[in-house]
């Protein structure tokens, strides 16, 4: 199984600001530039950005005062994927996305150490990228006690929200 398609792009960016609050690049308080200027910042419309920002504020990272702007409000702990892997360019930030090179249910290698009690796994298989130049490929086994069955599209918007969502 093959799937060419990456995180959708509102997705890259709150994932790119969450990556930078967890590194205390943004600190709680701290006031984002307007929308537009952001939008332009990022390469981005204007729409994709206050989706990626309604994400941010879903997960009480974001306040919106209308007429003032939008600020940062941190946790101790960010809830991202980034809070305990984090791939970003050694001078900071780095636009994230991960593509799924491919997903199978096969039996896990006797080699590997235990992991669930099923004698099969999903093997899920990706590239992530930094500003579009591939940085990490990944290699990632699930139990299959945790899933009757994974796509790619199951995929599609992140690992970290496919694990919230069913497992």
């Amino acid at each position: 199984m093959s799937n060419q398609q990456s995180l959708p792009k509102y997705l890259q960016i709150s994932e790119l600001l969450i990556r930078d609050i967890a590194a205390g690049r943004l600190e709680d308080g701290a006031r984002l530039p307007t929308e537009r200027d952001l939008a332009a910042q990022l390469s981005t419309s204007v729409g994709t950005l206050r989706k990626a920002l309604s994400e941010l504020e879903r997960q009480g990272l974001l306040e919106r005062v209308q007429g003032s702007g939008n600020y940062i409000r941190s946790k101790s702990e960010v809830s991202s994927i980034y809070s305990f892997f984090r791939v970003e360019l050694l001078e900071g930030g780095g636009l994230p996305r991960a593509e799924i090179l491919n997903v199978s249910k096969q039996p896990k290698p006797t080699e590997f150490p235990y992991f669930g009690s099923n004698i099969d796994g999903f093997r899920i298989r990706r590239i992530r990228y930094l500003n579009d130049i591939p940085a990490v490929l990944e290699e990632i086994w699930l139990d299959a006690n945790h899933a009757k069955n994974i796509t790619p599209a199951d995929l599609n918007e992140a690992l970290y929200v496919y694990y919230r969502k069913s497992l």
